[in-house]
């Protein structure tokens, strides 16, 4: 049985999150079990109801834990994923407090690394992906959504394969939030970008050449930036969302 330590009576809560979140990183719980009853909890604490379920609320928020109803019922824990990030990104766009110039400027200066590193350690198995990745934007599609994670996938792909986990970490949320974009406002495809773009870019990175991978990207984030700049204001717009 886990021992956790005696609260103080000031920013209790607080004090209860950090020490389930040391349990769950310490692995005592691990991805897929249950963490104890709000009784339990209540009992091994000495604290009100009130307070585990605002910390159980707060490891919710932060992708610890996904909260069950029913008989089987309760807080279980889950592996830690990037899309909290995501999610925070979206709120703080939505809030004016990033803007689409921004989120193209960054984008500009990671992905052509991303597509660097990438065409240092790809493999067959990569490269495969990448190839697979690239016909399926040819292939028809059904709805918008597909068209627009089809041709999003050659970036989330190069992100994974670059072999940085933060370059990820970094670069996902900011293609969900393109995605959010492209998604509510449907451009014209050919507003976006020409396959020719990423057929330049998945050349160069399966050919292990990482300055031309890196330098078709920098083209290809140049070209499309102006058109997802343009794409905020419209954005805001069928969001019912008050500009900066």
């Amino acid at each position: 049985m886990t021992s956790f330590r005696p609260v103080k009576q000031n920013r209790i809560s607080e004090e209860v999150l950090s020490q389930l979140k040391e349990a769950i990183l310490a692995g005592t719980y691990r991805p897929g079990g249950k963490l104890p009853s709000e009784r339990e909890l209540c009992d091994r604490f000495q604290v009100s109801r009130v307070v585990i379920r605002e910390a159980i609320r707060a490891l919710e928020l932060t992708g610890f834990v996904r909260l069950r109803q029913g008989p089987s019922g309760g807080a279980y824990v889950q592996e830690l994923t990037l899309d909290h990030l995501s999610n925070a990104f979206l709120d703080l766009f939505m809030a004016n407090k990033l803007s689409a110039p921004e989120l193209v400027q960054v984008r500009l200066h990671i992905e052509p690394e991303v597509c660097r590193l990438a065409a240092r350690i790809v493999d067959p198995a990569a490269a495969a992906r990448l190839e697979n990745a690239f016909r399926e934007e040819h292939a028809e599609t059904i709805t918008h959504e597909e068209w627009v994670a089809r041709n999003l996938e050659i970036h989330y792909l190069l992100a994974r394969g670059c072999g940085n986990r933060f370059y990820e970490a970094v670069l996902k949320p900011l293609l969900d939030l393109t995605r959010e974009m492209v998604l509510v406002v449907k451009p014209s495809h050919k507003v976006i970008h020409e396959h020719a773009d990423h057929r330049r870019i998945i050349d160069a990175v399966i050919g292990g050449d990482g300055v031309a991978a890196a330098g078709a990207m920098r083209d290809h984030i140049t070209k499309v930036g102006g058109a997802l700049t343009d794409l905020e204001k419209a954005y805001r717009e069928k969001r019912g969302l008050v500009e900066s």
